[in-house]
C-alpha cells in the first residue's frame, strides 16, 4: 500500500513586499493546511545564499480545513497593513523632523567619542563649519588633567590644538521618536557616535 502524500498548492500571491502561499498538506490529519508567509527580499536573500537559510524563510501557520485558512490569510493581510502604514507614518514624520532640524552646532564647538574595549578611548573634535544637517570637523589634542591610576586619567580638549590638516565631514542624522519628540546623531570618522563635549574632564584608560 503506497502512503505517500502529495502536497497541493492552492493559492501563491505577492501581498505589500510578503508571499503568501497556502498548501492543502493533503494528509488526513488534523492540520490539512498550511500557510507560509515570507517576506520577498527574505526569499531572494534565500536564492542567493541557501546555506544562510536552511531552516527556511518566513513562518508557517497551520489550518484545519480551507474556510479556516482563508480566515488566517486575512488575518495576515491586516497585520501586513498595520505594518506597512506605520512605516509610511514613520518614513513621513522623519522627513518632517529633517526639514523642520535646525542645526544647534556653530563653529567652535567640541565633540567627542569614546570606545573601545577594557579601556575607554578618546578623541576630540572641532566643529570649523556647519550645514543643514551636516558638520566639518578637525581633531583636537586633549590634555592630562590629573592620573587617576597607572593607566588612566582625567583629560579635557585642548580648543584650536589641531592634531592635522585634515577635515572631517559628518553628517547628523535626524529622527522622530513618536509623540513630538525629535533626536540626532552623529557618527565618529574613528569609532561609534559623537557627543557633545559639556565642559569638565572625561575619563580615559588605555591598555592593560
Amino acid at each position: 500500500m503506497n502512503n505517500e502524500t502529495k502536497t497541493i498548492e492552492i493559492s501563491n500571491e505577492t501581498y505589500n513586499g510578503y508571499r503568501i502561499r497556502v498548501s492543502n498538506l493533503n494528509d488526513g490529519g488534523r492540520a490539512s493546511f498550511c500557510i507560509h508567509i515570507a517576506t520577498q527580499k527574505s526569499l531572494t536573500l534565500r536564492e542567493k545564499y541557501p546555506s544562510r537559510f536552511y531552516r527556511g524563510a518566513g513562518q508557517y501557520e497551520f489550518a484545519h480545513n480551507l474556510e479556516q485558512a482563508e480566515a488566517y490569510v486575512a488575518k495576515i493581510k491586516a497585520r501586513i497593513d498595520e505594518k506597512v502604514s506605520a512605516k509610511q507614518s514613520r518614513v513621513a514624520e522623519n522627513a518632517k523632523a529633517r526639514e523642520e532640524f535646525v542645526n544647534p552646532y556653530k563653529a567652535g564647538d567640541i565633540l567627542y567619542s569614546h570606545w573601545g574595549y577594557e579601556q575607554t578611548n578618546r578623541e576630540f573634535y572641532q566643529v570649523v563649519a556647519v550645514g543643514s544637517r551636516s558638520l566639518k570637523l578637525r581633531e583636537i589634542g586633549s590634555v592630562s588633567v590629573r592620573s587617576t591610576s597607572w593607566c588612566s586619567d582625567e583629560c579635557s580638549p585642548v580648543k584650536d590644538k589641531f592634531l592635522d590638516e585634515e577635515i572631517h565631514r559628518v553628517n547628523i542624522v535626524v529622527r522622530s521618536y513618536g509623540d513630538g519628540k525629535v533626536g540626532h546623531s552623529i557618527k565618529s570618522p574613528v569609532h561609534g557616535h559623537l557627543h557633545d563635549y559639556k565642559g569638565g574632564t572625561l575619563h580615559r584608560s588605555w591598555g592593560y
